[in-house]
């Protein structure tokens, strides 16, 4: 477990996802360099500017395991702001169950040797790397950001015994391990906590299907239209952002028994994921915030209008906001 003091009242929490650049963009001498490098350099450098953030999370995919030299290029990159970092992986990181894995553990060591950077692997039975940042004020632990590997993809059979591809879920020992620190935090005090992980568990999809009114094309809804109240459901006009992802949320098909636990615990005001470049929704559901994290950068797929961080402010009692950073990166395209 790692704990960060708040300054004056406040934290401020600055997370990136789904950067996925590969070797060949962080080498200006590679032919094949382009411009995403500079589209993510700028992005990171203005919404840091911006934010002033404590903390930067990333919710996973950096890049693609079979980029290797990708990885301590962008560790090289995230130290050099001289700010504290941390990560999940997201299904791009360790795409194949056994090699890959091997890999994340990998390139670990040179992630250690670090010095801004930091990470727990957890309980490997739970998969790479679940562990809690708690946020203190005044030494006691008010908001706790726990920090969830989604792991990669599952192949289930249907009712003809042909396996079909699906993305993972949090598996039952993740459950049980929240539950447990959840009991923990609160038996601490504290009455806050965000689940930062890659794919998003399965109530984004019933959040979906209930905020959105009846009749709307999500996409087609612009990000604007998206700040008012004209696509939302009643009880859900608080929810912003937007759904251009075609299709059923890019989640574990079946209920995961994720959000029941959030639920009963009653701990926890935020999930924030990656995974889906463009969707960026934010749907206070039950509760609970589901939001879908900012892409940052433009390897595709990806919207122009879908490019920055997303800001977790934390104030004094624990209680947060989320709010998205867009950045404009016309100039470099």
């Amino acid at each position: 477990m790692f704990s960060f003091e708040m300054k004056n009242g406040k934290f401020t929490v600055l997370n990136l996802t789904d950067m996925q650049l590969n070797e060949c963009n962080y080498d200006p001498n590679d032919p094949n360099y382009g411009n995403a490098f500079a589209v993510m350099d700028f992005t990171v450098k203005e919404v840091i500017k911006r934010s002033a953030p404590d903390l930067i999370t990333i919710t996973g995919d950096i890049s693609m395991a079979d980029q290797p030299k990708a990885y301590p290029a962008f560790a090289d990159y995230m130290d050099s702001f001289g700010i504290p970092w941390c990560l999940v992986w997201g299904n791009h990181d360790q795409q194949d169950v056994t090699e890959r894995i091997n890999f994340v553990y990998k390139v670990l060591p040179y992630y250690r040797s670090k010095k801004y950077f930091f990470h727990e692997d957890g309980d490997p039975a739970m998969g790479n790397g679940n562990y809690i940042i708690e946020i203190k004020n005044d030494g006691k632990p008010v908001h706790a950001l726990f920090m969830l590997d989604a792991h990669n993809c599952v192949w289930i059979p249907d009712d003809n015994g042909v396996k079909h591809f699906y993305y993972d879920k949090l598996n039952e020992a993740q459950i049980r391990w929240f539950r447990e620190q959840a009991e923990a935090e609160k038996a601490k005090g504290c009455r806050h906590s965000s689940i930062l992980t890659h794919i998003p568990i399965h109530a984004y999809q019933d959040a979906v299907n209930a905020a959105f009114k009846p009749g709307i094309d999500t996409l087609k809804v612009t990000v604007e239209e998206s700040y008012g109240s004209s696509c939302w459901n009643e009880g859900y006009e608080d929810s912003f952002g937007v759904k251009y992802e075609d299709g059923d949320i890019a989640c574990y098909p079946f209920d995961d028994g994720v959000f029941d636990a959030i639920l009963e615990e009653g701990i926890t005001d935020n999930v924030i994921v990656g995974h889906v470049h463009t969707d960026n929704f934010v749907i206070p559901y039950k509760g609970v915030r589901l939001a879908f994290a900012l892409k940052t950068g433009n390897i595709h797929p990806w919207r122009k209008e879908l490019n920055g961080g997303t800001i977790i402010t934390i104030g004094a009692d624990g209680m947060s906001e989320i709010t998205h950073s867009y950045v404009d990166v016309s100039h470099l395209l």
